[in-house]
């Protein structure tokens, strides 16, 4: 489990080492759409499980979560990339330390 939060990055990759339909079961990596009230409010929009070997790119303010796994190993490579002097500001709205409107 990793809790819901936005990585203030230009970009993100989340590629998947496991296989959802062997190595465990649950999980998968949590996303809430920009107009969400926020994670402790809405549940994710979207809840994706991909194969392994899938990447899943999306830019760092997007709201994402790691959902807790019920059984096995699941295992993924996460990478956040800026140009220098590029890192987004993903608070330019009124919102919280979690990214969630106040």
């Amino acid at each position: 489990e990793f809790l819901a939060h936005k990585d203030a990055q230009s970009l993100t990759i989340l590629l998947s080492l496991t296989c959802p339909e062997t190595s465990f079961e649950g999980g998968g990596t949590a996303f809430w759409s920009q107009d969400a009230r926020g994670h402790r409010v809405e549940q994710p929009g979207i809840i994706l499980k991909p194969k392994m070997g899938t990447a899943i790119l999306f830019g760092g303010c997007v709201t994402h979560a790691g959902v807790a796994i019920s059984s096995g190993v699941r295992g993924v490579l996460v990478a956040s990339f800026s140009c220098r002097n590029d890192r987004k500001d993903c608070h330019t709205e009124q919102r919280d330390i979690y990214g969630d409107s106040i």
